[in-house]
């Protein structure tokens, strides 16, 4: 199912990634950066998720990544203050989105991506396709 628009792949702490075939991945050899999750929130631990995609994506094409204190939701948007509280009061248990993973804050982990996916980007794509 291949999509010659599309020239490469980012991917921010995919979660089910286990649902696609290792013969399928092994098949994509566009560039790819996976960017894994070290914090585990519990059901769907970074080694099973971005780990997969990393394991079964063919090693000259790809890029894997783990930051250790981030969790799945910090590649989210920034929640707004009170924003957990709003959540848990419509839908108890949701507010874990807003919860920050380790010891920094969800701005400087964004930070951290968009220099990441910047510098993976600049080589990954050709200036003068």
């Amino acid at each position: 199912m291949a999509d010659p628009r599309i020239a490469t792949f980012v991917s921010f702490d995919l979660g089910l990634a286990r649902g696609f075939l290792p013969k399928s991945l092994a098949d994509i050899h566009s560039p790819f950066l996976v960017i894994g999750a070290g914090t585990d929130i519990g059901d769907m631990p970074a080694r099973l998720e971005s780990g997969y995609l990393a394991q079964h994506l063919p090693k000259a094409s790809s890029t894997s990544v783990e930051i250790p204190d981030a969790m799945h939701f910090s590649f989210m948007q920034l929640c707004k203050p009170d924003a957990a509280a709003l959540i848990e009061a419509e839908t108890p248990g949701d507010g874990i989105v807003c919860k920050e993973g380790g010891t920094r804050r969800r701005e400087e982990i964004h930070r951290e991506v968009a220099f990441l996916v910047i510098g993976f980007l600049a080589t990954a794509i050709p200036a003068n396709p």
